[in-house]
């Protein structure tokens, strides 16, 4: 019957094409890792935080560095030689986030700098924008505003 010589074309249409439509899905969402990856990849300078009480810390002195997951952090101490007090660790981006790991090492470091907001050895921020020239991440109600450097 007509019928089923349709519900057969469906059924072919949906086995060729729904293997196709699953792989450009897969590569349409890894592309967008990957393209967050390389936008993120570089030296970012943080210019402001927004605190969830409505203050603003305004600061030029912290970096945030990102390559190949490992990402560091560095605050500029003014004085004779503009030393910088630095933090290593790893991260991971999955989708809109960015997963970061201080290195053990270096925790009393980032515990220590009110500019970082580290509380633990895991901290793991919502990217809200990812561009060629602005990195704004967002943690608990806070807002870390960057730029690129």
């Amino acid at each position: 019957s007509a019928y089923s010589k349709q519900k057969i074309i469906i059924y072919i249409m949906i086995k060729k094409f729904l293997p196709l439509s699953t792989i450009i899905l897969i590569l349409l969402f890894s592309g967008c890792n990957k393209d967050n990856e390389d936008l993120i990849r570089g030296k970012w300078q943080l210019r402001h935080i927004d605190m969830p009480n409505n203050s603003q810390i305004s600061t030029d002195s912290v970096f945030y560095s990102f390559q190949l997951n490992i990402f560091e952090l560095a605050t500029l101490v003014r004085g004779n030689d503009f030393s910088a007090e630095k933090a290593n660790g790893i991260y991971s981006i999955k989708t809109d986030s960015i997963f970061m790991t201080i290195t053990p090492s270096f925790m009393s470091t980032a515990l220590k700098s009110p500019y970082y907001g580290w509380h633990t050895a895991e901290k793991n921020f919502a990217i809200k924008k990812l561009d060629h020239s602005a990195l704004i991440l967002s943690c608990n109600d806070t807002i870390y505003t960057f730029r690129k450097f």
